[in-house]
């Protein structure tokens, strides 16, 4: 039998900030295709949102309006264990560019398919990848985020964005770790980036006299 609107919001404020369905299910007593027709009828009355249309990862507002801020890359950790961030993404969050992604872009480990997430670009790496990127971490998290180097250098071995000179913030970048990023990809530096990377060299080859 179904439950009652005083009752399904009763038991909304039962169900933690984040839930899937076969939690829904599980905590209402109810078979899933009964859940699944409560979190529709939440959703449209406002109370809940999902992490994507086809992900099975919802947030609980009722219980906490903030939820699918607050608690959105717990939600993107359960569903794409081993997720971390990068692309231009990690370059803008470092300070190396100005230039402002449209859309989180979260790598995670192959898989045969993965749902869209709303406001994340999605793409997949193979697991050798992903172990070598376990070793430029720059901010650990829930899904932690990237060393600018290893990102940037990925932009170009993926062909996502190769910047121009005057799209990097050549002051803020380490070029030692930018040369041993390129150089695990198997990478040459840009032709264009000699004339910053030269002035960045021989600037550090002062300081290194002046101590």
């Amino acid at each position: 039998m179904l439950l009652n609107r005083k009752s399904a919001i009763e038991r909304l404020r039962e169900l933690p900030d984040v839930f899937t369905l076969n939690t829904a299910a599980a905590l209402l007593k109810l078979e899933p295709g009964n859940a699944s027709t409560y979190i529709a009828r939440w959703k449209e009355s406002g109370l809940v949102s999902s992490l994507g249309p086809r992900t099975g990862v919802h947030f609980n507002l009722l219980k906490n309006p903030l939820a699918d801020k607050e608690l959105r890359m717990e939600a993107i950790a359960y569903l794409f264990p081993g997720a971390v961030i990068g692309g231009v993404s990690a370059v803008h969050a470092a300070g190396w560019t100005t230039q402002f992604p449209r859309q989180t872009e979260i790598m995670i480990p192959k898989r045969r398919s993965f749902p869209a997430v709303e406001d994340a670009a999605i793409s997949m790496r193979p697991l050798p990848w992903m172990r070598a990127a376990k070793n430029w971490v720059s901010q650990e998290g829930v899904v932690p985020w990237l060393n600018p180097a290893f990102a940037l250098a990925d932009c170009i071995d993926q062909n996502i964005w190769r910047p121009d000179p005057d799209d990097i913030e050549w002051d803020e970048v380490n070029v030692a770790d930018l040369r041993l990023a390129f150089h695990q990809f198997s990478l040459e530096m840009p032709e264009e980036w000699s004339e910053e990377l030269e002035y960045l060299g021989q600037n550090a080859d002062q300081g290194d006299l002046l101590l």
